[in-house]
């Protein structure tokens, strides 16, 4: 993670373009002509020794007659001149630059070198980013900046779009220009074989400019840095996603790895969902989801109201809003009796509502003043079919009208004016006014359902786990004893017993026949048991998932299973079990004991910290696994490992447990330090109300209402990957855990500096508490590299400043600000 060199390829001082020519069939030509008709104000600088002026502009032979150093350099040449152009570059001093030429990798200098191997080397010797190769370029409408060779350039707005593919980028924009929709930033990623969409996504989260962002992907390459940055950039914008790549046959087309390092479709879905982003199918919907996103606003409500001039035009969208799994509102009778009068004799009053086909402007007007009024009405989806007697866009500018003038709080309202020439006014009328319009109802509802989807996602990651009992067996020391001893010997593949043994120390019941222990399953057992089964196996970009289906002779992935990404904690497990039932890969039938989410969550669970605690896990596979109720039994297991030092990295960071530590205070209570986790949302919640009003006032500069749901799953569920939090816990008289204090902070992407926070329960001052968690945290913010820890407090708090010059902070008083600053260098 890196902000600084994305920020200087996305705000240049200047820029030279390497290769520039007058040619106009050449990349260098195109790139100079759309940097001089931008409002790009700082030095454009072309470099090429074929001409003494390109455009109009002074040329320079060399990179070395550049009269200054560009921020960023656009290398427009073909591929066989990119690594020594690199090199110059970075002798010159540049920090950044876009590389246009395609076919790097398969290319090699006279001595065998690959000349993408090549440029890297370079590059990383000498400190040069680079994007690409094969970009298009970058676009920043808000800079005037078109450092690319796209066609068509991008109207300021919103909406961030990183491809991996130009042609869908040029495709994007030309579309996009038609619709009037606008863009924050644009980039062109090309091979990602520098900066890469984790950086992107970490700068594109904070930027101010960007209210969403749109991905088209064709291969990840690094799934622990994409999950950790797009989980980050999720909490704070939504992030469409498509995915080229569904079968084997289109990915090896898309990606530039081998086909064994590629990774499988569904568990790129797995990985999508998992950061909260949303997945579009393909570029329809991703163009209607664009449209959405820069016309829209947050949704708070699931339902929806159609209004139409027609039964059909209701019925199609009514269709559509149901085979996606979405809700119909139910207007309030007061306003079902305010409709009745402006519907002529035949219409519909109730949601749909139907106008009828010789509804005038006037009546949609009068019909939406009174939805707008009710204050009952979240989502409006308003279409119109083309009327004989008055215009399309008299009836949008009507809408427009009526929508823009009213004073109260408004709904989400989206527009659909079927037809094509009848309503190409009117959509653009709509463009203009911010408001999102539709060729078809399928379209408008598809580009509701995202917002609806995005919305059920955060809202199910957010979702506070239950506690696992402490009573399930867990004897991890025990297992890895089992593992160890099968390495030792040679082999990677356990015996049944070996297996039995293993799941047996994580609580797992197994009723498996071995010659040492022979098993019996009843019949009433047998019967209404869903024979279920669940593999562990490793992806090449995820590292290791979990499977969940049905038990099945003829068993794929994509056809059979679910996928999700370790860790899982319960909350997680029954998001698994939910889509597995949604989607069918696990069916109630009628003569089956009903499933017992939380036992089906549960084993789930234990298979993840087996995962977690056994790195050597290659494949791990039962098949089947009974499912009764609460009764589980596991009928057969084999479980393979691995004699390298691990399977790669999780995707996602696990619980550190190896960061927890126990410590008396001074009055001799004993307490556990370790880091916060899901699970601790309503004991966080319980100590911040315990803070006194002081207390609170002093960590908050302010006198804040009590935390959300929301906001306290933000504070639980953190990314351990990137910020970290300590909580010091012990057990009150009723045997239950309480926090007593939490230390927090959030290091910049670049790891140089560390904003901390800390609070302490108000009874629990002056026992050594506030010392050792600040201690900790200093410890572990070493650990990791960071160079400097900050934090600041108010005037008043003189016991923070204690705390702090005792352990080495350098104390600054800004009595202007009423506030201490502390720093402490690492």
């Amino acid at each position: 993670m890196t902000i600084k060199s994305v920020e200087q390829l996305l705000k240049p001082n200047s820029i030279a373009v390497i290769g520039a020519s007058n040619q106009p069939n050449r990349p260098g030509n195109a790139v100079m002509r759309n940097l001089l008709q931008g409002q790009f104000d700082g030095p454009i600088m072309p470099v090429t020794p074929h001409y003494k002026s390109v455009n109009g502009v002074l040329a320079y032979r060399s990179i070395d007659e550049l009269p200054i150093v560009p921020d960023l350099a656009i290398i427009c040449t073909r591929a066989t001149r990119v690594p020594a152009i690199i090199l110059q570059l970075g002798r010159k001093g540049t920090s950044t630059a876009i590389v246009i030429a395609a076919g790097l990798d398969n290319l090699f200098t006279a001595q065998g070198t690959n000349l993408q191997e090549q440029m890297l080397a370079i590059a990383r010797e000498w400190k040069v980013r680079i994007l690409g190769p094969d970009s298009l370029g970058i676009i920043i409408p808000g800079l005037g900046l078109n450092a690319s060779y796209a066609h068509i350039n991008a109207l300021p707005g919103k909406i961030a779009v990183v491809s991996q593919s130009s042609a869908v980028c040029v495709t994007l924009l030309d579309w996009a220009r038609r619709r009037r929709i606008g863009f924050s930033q644009f980039i062109s990623l090309g091979e990602g074989v520098d900066i890469d969409f984790d950086e992107l996504l970490d700068y594109l989260g904070r930027d101010p400019q960007t209210s969403a962002i749109l991905l088209y992907i064709d291969a990840i390459y690094d799934g622990r840095a994409f999950m950790s940055a797009a989980r980050a950039a999720s909490f704070n914008k939504p992030i469409l996603v498509i995915k080229a790549g569904i079968f084997s046959e289109s990915r090896e087309l898309t990606s530039r790895l081998p086909a064994d390092k590629i990774g499988s479709d569904s568990v790129y879905d797995a990985a999508f969902r998992r950061a909260g982003m949303l997945r579009v199918g393909d570029l329809r919907e991703l163009l209607a989801a664009v449209e959405t996103l820069a016309n829209g606003k947050p949704i708070y409500s699931e339902q929806l109201v159609i209004i139409a001039n027609g039964n059909g035009p209701c019925a199609m969208a009514v269709d559509a809003l149901l085979q996606r799994g979405g809700r119909m509102a139910l207007l309030d009778e007061k306003v079902v009796q305010q409709l009745q009068p402006l519907i002529h004799s035949g219409g519909r009053a109730v949601n749909p509502i139907n106008l009828l086909g010789d509804a005038s402007p006037e009546t949609y007007q009068q019909v939406l003043q009174v939805l707008l009024q009710s204050n009952s009405v979240e989502n409006i989806l308003i279409m119109q079919a083309p009327s004989a007697i008055t215009p399309g866009e008299v009836y949008a500018d009507t809408v427009i009208n009526t929508y823009k003038n009213y004073p109260g709080r408004k709904p989400n309202i989206f527009a659909n004016w079927m037809g094509e020439d009848a309503a190409q006014n009117a959509r653009l009328r709509f463009a203009d006014a911010n408001i999102a319009s539709f060729r078809t109802p399928e379209g408008a509802v598809g580009a509701f359902m995202h917002m609806v989807q995005y919305r059920r996602n955060q809202k199910l990651l957010s979702e506070t786990p239950e506690s696992i009992s402490d009573k399930v067996p867990y004897q991890p020391q025990q297992a890895g004893i089992i593992t160890k001893q099968v390495l030792a010997e040679g082999r990677v593949r356990l015996t049944r017993e070996e297996a039995i043994a293993l799941l047996h120390d994580y609580g797992i019941n197994t009723f498996i026949e071995t010659e040492s222990a022979p098993a019996f399953i009843t019949p009433s057992q047998r019967k209404g048991a869903h024979p279920l089964r669940i593999q562990v196996c490793i992806d090449p970009v995820f590292g290791p998932v979990i499977l969940l289906g049905e038990a099945a002779s003829h068993w794929s992935v994509r056809r059979n299973a679910v996928v999700a990404l370790p860790p899982l904690n319960m909350a997680l497990a029954r998001y698994m079990v939910i889509q597995a039932l949604a989607e069918g890969k696990i069916r109630e039938r009628e003569l089956y004991v009903p499933l017992d989410m939380p036992a089906l969550c549960l084993l789930l669970t234990q298979i993840s910290q087996i995962i977690i605690d056994h790195r050597c896990l290659r494949n791990l596979l039962i098949n089947p696994v009974l499912v009764a109720g609460k009764d589980i039994h596991v009928l057969d297991v084999s479980l393979e490992i691995s004699a390298e030092k691990n399977s790669g990295p999780l995707a996602i960071r696990p619980y550190p447990k190896e960061l927890e530590e126990p410590f008396v205070l001074r009055d001799q209570r004993a307490i556990l330090l370790r880091p916060i986790r899901p699970e601790d949302e309503l004991t966080l919640q319980e100590f911040d109300s315990s803070q006194s009003k002081e207390d609170r006032y002093k960590r908050y500069f302010a006198e804040l209402p009590q935390f959300s749901h929301e906001q306290m799953a933000r504070l639980t569920q953190i990314d351990y990957a990137r910020e970290m939090a300590f909580v010091a816990v012990a057990k009150n008289n009723q045997q239950q855990e309480e926090i007593l204090g939490v230390v927090r902070v959030q290091t910049d992407p670049d790891n140089i500096r560390a904003e901390f926070a800390m609070a302490v329960r108000s009874e629990l001052k002056g026992v050594g508490l506030g010392s050792r968690l600040l201690e900790k945290m200093i410890d572990y913010c070493r650990s990791q590299n960071t160079r400097e820890i900050v934090g600041c407090t108010m005037l008043e708090n003189t016991g923070m400043v204690n705390v702090a010059r005792k352990l080495g902070f350098t104390v600054k008083y800004n009595r202007e600000d009423g506030l201490i600053d502390m720093k402490l260098a690492l």
